[in-house]
């Protein structure tokens, strides 16, 4: 059920997509159905709600603030069909999940499959990006809660929980460096990595450690996924630099192993739990963080 009338929510899928093409696949309805709606309401307001470029659209002033006002509603809106939920004993309807992929193989899917024993008729939305999107995402509603790695302090986003990662190597048991209990950093320069792509890399933990240490390593491969790199260096072709849950599915297998890197001062991934900063957490929602809470603390350090 939507409480938005359709021009609003049109109006907010166009603001999403930069273009009524791309907003009417999403709505499952004709371009100029939206275009007409979208028209309708600057006529009803008396101002124009976007700039029509040759490349799309782009949000007025007006715009911009009808945006947060749209979202807000919708935000109130979801928090009222959870509520009623929680009276008729049905349990939220939707729960939106904004995560790190490497939390998609093991911990989260354990802690949902037990948060399902309590509210057994819940829906789940998981998307998966990286840090910068999961907190815009958090930020704009889009996600009830995120968890993202590395984090920094940003408005409207408030932290629930947060645990630190061991950073290490990876590699397959058939690798040359599979010998070692533990490794420098330059124990691994022979060897070829497996590193992620520009934007994994920015900011990253690895990104840190090399620049402190003054290294450069010759890359077999960049990856824009996680995934990714734990299947290159399952299959032995080189060295990839992750922490302990990244692989949790993979140790408890055999099929990669950690090794801890002995270089001084090295910065460790801190693993965050957060949400709205402005909203309290209904309370099925609220029950999830929790045990999300505890499942972190529970990492093996």
């Amino acid at each position: 059920m939507h409480l938005l009338l359709p021009g609003l929510r049109y109006f907010e899928e166009v603001a999403r997509q930069g273009s009524l093409r791309k907003a009417a696949e999403r709505l499952h309805v004709a371009a100029s159905a939206v275009n007409r709606q979208i028209l309708k309401l600057e006529s009803e307001l008396g101002v124009p709600l976007f700039e029509r470029l040759p490349r799309g659209l782009r949000l007025s002033p007006a715009g911009e603030l009808i945006l947060y006002q749209v979202r807000q509603w919708q935000r109130d809106e979801r928090q009222l069909q959870e509520y009623l939920g929680e009276i008729r004993g049905t349990g939220c309807a939707e729960v939106r999940i904004a995560t790190v992929e490497s939390l998609t193989d093991q911990l989260l899917p354990n802690v949902l499959a037990e948060f399902r024993g309590r509210f057994p008729r819940v829906r789940f939305v998981v998307m998966t990006g990286l840090t910068e999107t999961i907190l815009d995402q958090v930020r704009k509603g889009d996600a009830d809660i995120g968890l993202c790695i590395n984090p920094p302090v940003t408005p409207k986003v408030r932290f629930l929980g947060q645990v630190e990662l061991e950073f290490g190597a990876v590699v397959a048991p058939s690798h040359p460096l599979a010998e070692h209990e533990a490794l420098r950093l330059r124990d691994c320069i022979p060897y070829p990595a497996l590193l992620p792509d520009s934007e994994m890399f920015h900011g990253s933990t690895l990104q840190q450690l090399l620049v402190r240490a003054n290294i450069e390593l010759e890359p077999l491969a960049s990856c824009n996924r996680i995934l990714a790199l734990k299947s290159l260096a399952r299959a032995g072709l080189g060295v990839a630099f992750l922490n302990r849950l990244d692989i949790a599915r993979e140790l408890s297998h055999k099929e990669l192993l950690f090794k801890p890197l002995l270089d001084q001062h090295i910065p460790k991934a801190r693993l965050t739990l957060c949400g709205h900063g402005d909203r309290a957490l209904p309370m099925s929602i609220a029950v999830l963080a929790e045990q999300m809470r505890e499942a972190m603390m529970a990492i093996e350090p």
